[in-house]
């Protein structure tokens, strides 16, 4: 049986082996072995969620844990790292799973929004979040994911893509409404 030597990582050293398994999962990816750097990216993100003690406001709301007050928060620095650690990690995890032979697209869209609580204006969580919805025909969102990024070729194209879409859904509730109206 084990014994419990009551050793305490500190929230320093939580955060560089989170940055140890995010440069790990990053390594993973670069070679296409997709399945081993996203779990490469929840392990840091697991280290991560493990500063929610001494960090209340910033990482329960970005992990989804309960809020632990009287603890002593972490300096603005390793909050400001754990935030873009965050942003990364949940970032890189919805394009390990936009590489999958059958993405999960809703599941894909809540790591873009983690990543988006914990960096608002990150490009690419909102071109993935923008990808993902227009994949599950959520045209309108992607599109106000899409204005919300700075526009480059391939956002514009996904703008132009979503444009046709909802004109396309106009016209069909256009045509469905004028035929409820033809029965009467």
């Amino acid at each position: 049986m084990a014994e419990n030597t009551g050793f305490v990582i500190s929230d320093t050293e939580k955060l560089l082996k989170a940055r140890e398994y995010k440069d790990r999962g990053n390594e993973d990816y670069k070679k296409g072995n997709f399945r081993k750097a996203a779990g490469s990216y929840h392990r840091a993100l697991l280290y991560l969620k493990g500063l929610s003690s001494n960090c209340p406001d910033l990482l329960s709301s970005l992990s989804g844990l309960p809020k632990n007050k009287g603890k002593s928060p972490m300096t603005q620095d390793l909050m400001d790292d754990a935030r873009s650690l965050t942003c990364d990690c949940h970032n890189n995890l919805a394009a390990c799973m936009l590489k999958a032979s059958a993405p999960k697209y809703e599941r894909i869209i809540e790591h873009c929004n983690f990543a988006l609580d914990a960096s608002p204006n990150n490009i690419k969580a909102l071109y993935r979040k923008g990808t993902s919805l227009y994949a599950i025909g959520d045209y309108d969102g992607a599109l106000s994911a899409f204005q919300m990024a700075k526009p480059d070729a391939n956002i514009r194209k996904y703008m132009d893509l979503c444009k046709v879409e909802l004109k396309k859904q106009d016209r069909a509730m256009a045509d469905n409404f004028r035929g409820m109206f033809d029965i009467l």
